[in-house]
């Protein structure tokens, strides 16, 4: 997500605004049976944490770094073989409508632990809202709706 983008939306907040205002739109993806290699480097040359994974162009599920750095951590049952994304992908998504509701969205991951929301826009992915992408916001809107501390003053 931009921050500039992010940023515009929030001055234009006069209603509760919906995932599409900070989703990265149209995110890199991965097949599930591609190697974990390929996920990793993929996710290295595009800097991000998470890919929607899908089967025959069909959104399946998605991986994120720390799904892959665990399997590769010592003692793990997968170390020692060749991994593919399906070895790793184990949990259903959580996937939204690009029109629904931030403040439902960001409740329902921090309720869940997700670090994750696959965006839909009518049954097509659309984007991805990452924990990063939230915090990002959040810290952005704070700063542009908090009063600044004058430290002058002891």
């Amino acid at each position: 997500m931009d921050s500039e983008y992010a940023m515009s939306k929030i001055h234009d907040i006069h209603q509760m605004p919906t995932l599409a205002t900070l989703m990265t739109p149209f995110p890199y993806h991965i097949d599930i049976n591609a190697r974990v290699e390929d996920a990793l480097e993929l996710m290295e040359q595009h800097q991000v944490h998470h890919l929607p994974v899908t089967r025959d162009g069909d959104l399946e599920t998605v991986i994120s770094r720390g799904d892959i750095e665990r399997a590769n951590s010592p003692g793990h049952r997968l170390e020692e073989q060749q991994l593919y994304v399906h070895d790793l992908c184990a949990r259903r998504p959580y996937i939204a409508d690009i029109h629904d509701p931030l403040d439902k969205i960001l409740l329902a991951m921090a309720d869940t632990g997700i670090g994750s929301v696959l965006v839909m826009r009518e049954g097509e992915l659309a984007g991805i809202v990452t924990i990063t992408d939230v915090l990002r916001f959040c810290g952005h809107f704070l700063a542009e709706v908090a009063q600044p501390v004058d430290d002058s003053i002891a």
